[in-house]
């Protein structure tokens, strides 16, 4: 027999050469499995083409290998079809292994590559074309057919163990599953090598005609292994692409869903917003209706959160949201939703509630909890809830309709008193419609100068003169007669429209002085009510101002009454307004002392001459002993702040010499003069013309 011997070099060769080929197919796996349509056909070709071709090229340098004392070479045609089977095999074997990650899939696919690469194997020998022919030895030849499927089938099955790893692990089980897969491939080739039995003189018809040569080997490696390192290449970039692609995805999906969350909630207190309760509403009302169970719905506003908000600033009043938040929560069902819908209002939405009694217990129970005080930054704040509810199917049909008549009903709450809760009646809805209507015409009548101002005089309780008057707007409405201002001044404030009612006011009590010291009529100080958004208005001081010198009058003539809640309200701000209007010489007075929550020690510091004790104390105290002795106490508190005093709603004698005993220096009411037209004035000023009154 012919003596054989192998190129230790290039045996090195074509095994790294075979495990780089194994790990390329194994991660182009990857990509087939995670690819559908034509993609994942055009990555099984790219594998099947780099995986085979390097198979093929670890065989060709496995022949160059080989030593023997003669010539060799290899036909071209049939060297090249020998890989024409593997390529095939290795195509069907990276898609069985994408498609079907299994025991069964492996066995299948390992099979297929085996017998691909014993056929190119055999196929690849058969392009040496000796004569006389190669002799083969059987035990060798089974046994390399043996290896190629054993071992394809172990490597491959090893692979399959990678999908159903921890990743962590994968890179090891790829790495080895590579070189057992490459080791198979080298193997089954050296085995069939070593089947090889030339004879004695034997001679390859192609030693000088085919591919033969070292340099051809070198560069048959070269091209394969550059192929296999581009496809290696490719399916990392891929690997990143999709990774970062992945990554992209789930970064939008979580903005999406962040998106979606804030669309349907509330940021600063977490709770479910307007259209997430729109949204409940519309699917829940039409299974109550199926199941005839009701659905309630109240909706509640913080009374007093405003002055939280103006006094400690929008931190202090968030964290305040926030506590109201959850005792709206504690105060009902988790099966509930409790809503906010901005600023300081909440909706509460109910179902499967046994009663209007156990309704009404769950309001006591909100108004309990949500009114307690809770202490926000170091201070003790606390707001009081008004709440109103309406309930499907009685109130309303739709999600609209129950939080509308729900709204009306909280605004019924507030009138009667704040701090409480309402059930809607049908007549709320004829109330709002009459408030709209009522707020249209006096927008109109305001831009018209229809409304007209009274005057009641003030009298010194001991001489009984007319030291002071104070300016009482009146509405003549053409259908509902004199309006007085009880019944339009509140909707002038819920509407914006007290502003304008402010100026109104004052330009009619201007241009009234104007007229009547032209007429050489004795002036007194005139008192106008202002509320507390026109104190707040940057511009109120320099209109104020504007309308006093167009009819050339003294600040001193005007005085402002500012009731004892609103003075309390942004107090920082409202004291730092009434200095400067004290500054520039008007007088100013509190309102209705005595109905408020007050601080003495900003009582104080207010830039006020005079408090009016409110009438319910004066007409009240021959009923009422507590009412007496907390007039008598305004009275001395007073006296002892050097402020005057001045008693409102004195309809009988025996008040005013009650008052005149305590202290008190002025009074006003029907028991002297009711409130008068301006033409019904001057007879009054010249009939009870004072001292003071001479010198101004």
């Amino acid at each position: 027999m012919m003596a054989v011997s192998y190129n230790p070099w290039l045996v090195l060769l074509s095994l790294a050469l075979a495990a780089l080929d194994a790990y390329v197919a194994f991660s182009v796996v990857g990509r087939i499995a995670r690819s559908r349509g034509p993609a994942a056909m055009l990555w099984t070709a790219f594998g099947a083409l780099a995986m085979g071709s390097g198979v093929w090229a670890m065989h060709f340098i496995g022949m160059l290998a080989l030593q023997v004392p003669i010539p060799l070479g290899y036909g071209s045609r049939q060297t090249t079809l020998s890989a024409v089977p593997v390529v095939l095999a290795t195509g069907a074997t990276l898609w069985l292994l994408a498609r079907h990650p299994n025991r069964t899939g492996a066995v299948l696919a390992g099979c297929v590559l085996g017998l691909g690469m014993t056929a190119m194997h055999y196929l690849g020998v058969g392009a040496l074309d000796m004569q006389p022919a190669i002799a083969w030895s059987v035990p060798w030849t089974v046994a390399s057919v043996l290896l190629a499927l054993v071992g394809s089938i172990a490597a491959i099955g090893l692979h399959s163990i990678i999908w159903r790893s921890e990743r962590r692990r994968r890179w090891w089980l790829r790495v080895l599953a590579a070189l057992m897969l490459g080791s198979t491939s080298t193997g089954v080739h050296y085995l069939g090598m070593a089947a090889m039995q030339f004879a004695p003189g034997a001679v390859s018809l192609q030693a000088r005609a085919g591919l033969h040569g070292l340099g051809l080997g070198l560069a048959v490696s070269l091209v394969s292994g550059l192929l296999l390192l581009l496809t290696l290449g490719v399916s990392l970039a891929h690997r990143q692409l999709q990774r970062r692609t992945e990554a992209i995805s789930r970064e939008l999906g979580q903005a999406r869903d962040a998106l979606s969350w804030l669309a349907y909630h509330d940021e600063l207190t977490a709770l479910p917003n307007r259209a997430n309760v729109l949204d409940l509403l519309d699917r829940l009302l039409p299974l109550a209706s199926e199941e005839r169970f009701e659905v309630a719905v109240m909706f509640v506003d913080l009374d007093g959160f405003k002055s939280i908000n103006d006094t400690l600033g929008h931190e202090v009043g968030d964290e305040f949201l926030r506590s109201v938040a959850d005792a709206l929560r504690a105060s009902v069902r988790s099966r509930d939703t409790v809503a906010r819908f901005g600023g300081d209002e909440f909706v509460v939405v109910l179902e499967r509630f046994r009663s209007e009694q156990n309704l009404s217990a769950i309001c006591q129970k909100i108004l309990s909890l949500v009114s307690r005080p809770v202490t926000v930054a170091g201070h003790s704040v606390s707001a009081t809830p008004s709440i109103g509810v309406a309930m499907f199917p009685r109130d309303g049909g739709d999600a609209a309709s129950l939080l509308r008549h729900a709204d009306l009903a909280m605004y019924s709450a507030k009138e009667h008193g704040k701090a409480g809760y309402c059930f809607y009646q049908p007549r709320m809805s004829e109330q709002a419609r009459d408030r709209l209507l009522l707020s249209a015409e006096l927008r109109e009548a305001l831009q018209r100068e229809e409304l007209v101002v009274h005057y009641q005089p003030k009298v010194a309780l001991d001489t009984r003169r007319v030291v002071g008057l104070e300016a009482l707007v009146r509405w003549p409405h053409a259908e509902r007669g004199l309006l007085l201002p009880q019944h339009f001044v509140p909707l002038a404030e819920s509407s914006g429209l007290i502003a304008q009612l402010g100026r109104v006011v004052l330009r009619q009590v201007a241009r009234q002085l104007a007229l009547w010291r032209t007429r050489g009529l004795p002036l007194v100080p005139v008192a106008i009510n202002v509320s507390l958004q026109e104190i707040q208005d940057g511009q109120f001081v320099t209109g104020l101002l504007g309308t006093l010198r167009e009819f050339g009058l003294h600040p001193s003539l005007i005085e402002f009454e500012i009731t004892e809640s609103a003075a309390m309200k942004n107090a920082e701000h409202t004291l730092r307004q009434l200095r400067q209007l004290e500054a520039l010489g008007f007088r100013m007075a509190i309102d209705d002392f005595g109905t408020g929550f007050s601080s003495l020690s900003h009582l104080r510091q207010l830039p006020t001459q005079t408090i009016k004790i409110d009438q319910s104390f004066v007409q009240g105290a021959e009923r009422n002993p507590a009412d007496r002795d907390i007039t008598e106490a305004i009275i001395a508190l007073a006296r002892k702040l050097r402020l005057s005093t001045v008693a409102e709603g004195i309809e009988t004698e025996a008040q005013a010499a009650w008052l005149r005993e305590a202290g008190c220096e002025t009074g006003q009411g029907f028991l002297f003069v009711p409130p008068l037209p301006p033409s019904q004035v001057p007879a009054l000023l010249l009939a009870e013309r004072t001292p003071a009154s001479s010198t101004l």
